[in-house]
């Protein structure tokens, strides 16, 4: 059996595998087939539950009908996220993470046995003060124990980033290494060499990918759907379409609470007196027609492209979206 690594991601996790003897080799172990899981869990009415690539299926497949929850690391510092009650059963954030680990090794193509080296953040999103790291390995610990990783190491992300980089060099060097995560980017310098390293400062910072994502939807998408537009009311004076509607645009599961009878009731009525129809149709058909999710993928591709380019376009065909996005306004 080789050593075990886990990469909990707040976007996405991976498992990968060292051979003993093996000059450092390291390989992803597939789930169900695919390099890496979205860490998603989706619950549905019936008890079902599934995690990863097959809880996207599950969602699309029923409609959204079920619940669909997703960043859970991000909550393992709040003192305050106990438990929440998913369909009348109570689920603490250890039994959501526990249960998508317990997935995570039922799909895994090799046995996992129970010894792991996990990645950690320099500083665990929300984490203010060292109680608040502690409370977050200590969660992390049980959910790991939990789902059967009974004997755990914690290492700093950009740390593994780093030993893998220094596994090819053959003198020594000093090195910052950044890891850019879905919540949060943290930082490591480090003297690495053939034979020894040294980590010399950490740091961390709650700025990340799927923030970067919601700012676009808020600048860019947002206004196109008709925030900050008006609709005449049934008084007819006219009133601004209410901007909580896009709140729940900043995470594409979240339009599930647009589905709400009451919410449905009055998108109808700002639609029948929208001064941009076209524009709230717009928003209409991506909580009618469960376009959230292609929506986010069309964010995410320009967001990536803007890594190289000074603009691009968000593009979205069902919807005959085609939006500019220039990067120097998010710098």
């Amino acid at each position: 059996m080789g050593f075990v690594g886990i990469d909990f991601g707040t976007t996405n996790s991976a498992v990968a595998i060292a051979e003993d003897g093996d000059h450092g080799r390291v390989e992803l172990v597939p789930l169900a087939g695919a390099g890496y899981w979205r860490t998603i869990l989706y619950f549905e009415p019936s008890g079902a539950l599934s995690a990863g690539t097959p809880a996207i299926d599950r969602y699309l497949e029923t409609g959204g009908d079920g619940r669909l929850v997703q960043s859970i690391k991000s909550h393992l510092a709040s003192g305050t996220f106990k438990h929440t009650h998913i369909f009348g059963r109570r689920w603490s954030l250890e039994d959501m993470i526990a249960a998508y680990l317990r997935q995570i090794r039922a799909a895994a193509s090799r046995d996992l046995g129970n010894r792991c080296v996990v990645g950690r953040p320099v500083r665990y999103w929300g984490a203010e003060t060292p109680d608040d790291d502690a409370r977050a390995i200590t969660r992390m610990r049980a959910a790991l124990a939990a789902a059967g990783f009974d004997e755990v190491v914690f290492e700093y992300e950009p740390v593994g980033a780093a030993a893998r980089y220094a596994a090819r060099l053959d003198h020594e060097e000093l090195i910052v290494v950044a890891d850019y995560g879905g919540g949060t980017t943290d930082f490591s310098v480090i003297r690495v060499g053939p034979y020894a390293s040294a980590v010399l400062a950490n740091g961390g910072i709650g700025v990340s990918g799927d923030a970067f994502d919601a700012r676009v939807i808020d600048a860019v998408v947002a206004p196109a759907l008709g925030r900050g537009g008006r609709y005449r009311d049934e008084m007819g004076g006219q009133a601004p379409v209410p901007a909580w509607l896009y709140g729940h645009l900043r995470r594409w599961h979240y339009l599930s609470f647009l589905k709400e009878e009451s919410t449905l009731r009055l998108l109808a009525r700002v639609a029948q007196g929208a001064l941009d129809p076209a524009a709230i149709d717009r928003l209409i058909r991506i909580v009618d027609e469960d376009l959230g999710m292609p929506l986010h993928r069309a964010v995410e591709g320009a967001k990536v492209r803007l890594s190289a380019a000074d603009r691009d376009r968000v593009a979205l065909a069902a919807l005959e979206l085609d939006l500019p996005i220039v990067r120097a306004d998010f710098e």
